[in-house]
């Protein structure tokens, strides 16, 4: 069985910045939900259909999510973000200023944000369009392949790291 690491062996500073993160990860999974909430509950429906969100799908990738964008990407690297955790891209997007607050009301309305991350349809950054079947899971290994393809015809290709988010 394994024991926890002696104070000594934790690195100086880390149990602050853990609970930064912590923080962040709070308002993160707290922004996702009610952007879910407001699609679902607030705002005017007269069809009576549930607008959906996954909620749980989000809520179960803030902690990773968060972890990634606020503590280890790096410049020129690429996320591709499971379809159903879209609510979550778009509140770590609107923390770090790439989507301006009036978007934050429009999950699955017309011109607004979108249950899937999509490229060519939501107002803030996506590095991938994932869709509901099942390209996002393999959508990195393409752009490092293409990567790698590019770079063996002596052309400048990007060194990001690819990610692939699944659940």
């Amino acid at each position: 069985m394994m024991s926890a690491p002696s104070a000594s062996a934790v690195p100086a500073g880390a149990g602050e910045r853990l609970a930064v993160l912590g923080e962040i990860e709070r308002r993160v999974r707290w922004l996702a939900t009610a952007i879910i909430d407001h699609a679902n509950r607030v705002r005017p429906n007269p069809s009576g259909l549930k607008v959906g969100g996954h909620q749980a799908s989000s809520a179960s990738m803030t902690t990773l999510m968060t972890a990634l964008w606020f503590e280890h990407l790096r410049a020129g690297d690429r996320v591709s973000v499971k379809p159903h955790a879209s609510p979550v891209l778009h509140a770590i997007n609107y923390l770090l200023g790439e989507l301006d607050e009036e978007y934050l009301t429009t999950l699955r309305a017309f011109g607004g944000l979108q249950s899937y991350p999509s490229r060519s349809k939501d107002p803030d950054p996506v590095d991938y369009s994932t869709g509901s079947v099942g390209i996002g899971a393999t959508a990195p290994i393409w752009g490092a392949l293409a990567r790698r393809y590019v770079a063996t015809l002596g052309e400048r290709a990007g060194v990001g790291r690819q990610y692939s988010l699944v659940g």
